[in-house]
């Protein structure tokens, strides 16, 4: 059942919300956003879970999502179990595994692919990833692309009243995340095992955000929220968010200042009017955002 906040409920509580089950290409994966709810919010445009066990026996490029191009937003992976193989039209090649997160800038266009490692295609093994977009500025839409990969050594790591904290982007608790982004905003992978422990999450009056709930239960306020579910953030009169664990459970925090321009989307691109969207297409067809041949 979805929640539906009252006056006497934390301001900042817009929605608990399930994800929705969505079949991409042939594999199940949990879509929180968009939702027929909640088109987006802030930059925030989009979230994949996608959580799946490989069988083994099957060729690296019969996996995962072959070539395809992007421009206007960031496409963001976190993987939780396993490892993701990143290839794209800049000479990029590279393998991150769990703990760590793929940032790609698409800019003004580029190619890639997300697969499986390899060896989970031949050997078999468990997935799983979340995907969310975000969505770039207009003003920077046109930058140069680029990709940012974060292991998870390189992740600003810490312990916070029995959570774990792991920073993908921005700023908390005297750390920096090394992944640039064209907008304030923070974003982190937090875990707890014990039932009763709290944190406050920083999180600007001004700022928008969204918890994503992979596995076990959370309250925020009068507000709870299990696996497969997201809690929509508004803006509100205090400067963190006080979340409670119910039992074992993992949650994506993405926060962030309002993102209020104009979107036109049309499958890969996400831009701001039309026109726009057009020549990204004629672009693409055009090899302006490079070719990426994996079989090399």
């Amino acid at each position: 059942m979805e929640f539906e906040p009252t006056p006497k409920d934390n301001i900042r509580i817009s929605s608990v919300q399930k994800a929705q089950r969505v079949l991409m290409g042939e594999n199940w994966i949990e879509q929180p956003l968009p939702s027929q709810r909640t088109q987006r919010v802030g930059p925030f445009l989009l979230i994949h879970h996608w959580q799946d066990h490989f069988r083994g026996g099957q060729e690296p490029l019969d996996v995962g999502v072959g070539p395809h191009p992007h421009r206007g937003f960031s496409p963001v992976t976190c993987i939780y179990a396993g490892a993701l193989r990143h290839r794209d039209s800049l000479g990029n090649d590279h393998v991150v595994t769990a703990g760590g997160t793929q940032w790609m800038d698409s800019g003004s266009g580029i190619v890639h692919s997300e697969r499986p490692a390899d060896s989970i295609a031949r050997d078999g093994g468990m997935l799983e990833i979340i995907q969310f977009w975000v969505n770039t500025p207009q003003a920077k839409k046109m930058n140069a692309p680029s990709y940012q990969p974060l292991s998870q050594e390189e992740t600003p790591c810490w312990s916070e009243n029995k959570w774990k904290v792991a920073l993908v982007q921005g700023e908390w608790n005297g750390k920096k995340s090394p992944i640039q982004s064209h907008h304030p905003m923070r974003i982190a992978n937090l875990q707890c095992s014990d039932s009763g422990a709290s944190i406050d999450l920083p999180m600007p009056k001004n700022w928008i955000g969204i918890l994503y709930v992979l596995s076990g239960t959370v309250q925020v306020s009068d507000a709870s929220a299990s696996g497969r579910q997201m809690i929509v953030l508004s803006t509100g009169t205090a400067n963190f968010i006080r979340m409670i664990a119910k039992e074992d459970c993992r949650v994506l925090f993405l926060s962030a200042a309002p993102l209020d321009e104009p979107i036109v989307s049309h499958g890969p691109f996400v831009l701001n009017t039309y026109e726009e969207v057009q020549k990204a297409i004629l672009d693409y067809h055009d090899g302006k955002m490079g070719a990426l041949d994996e079989k090399i």
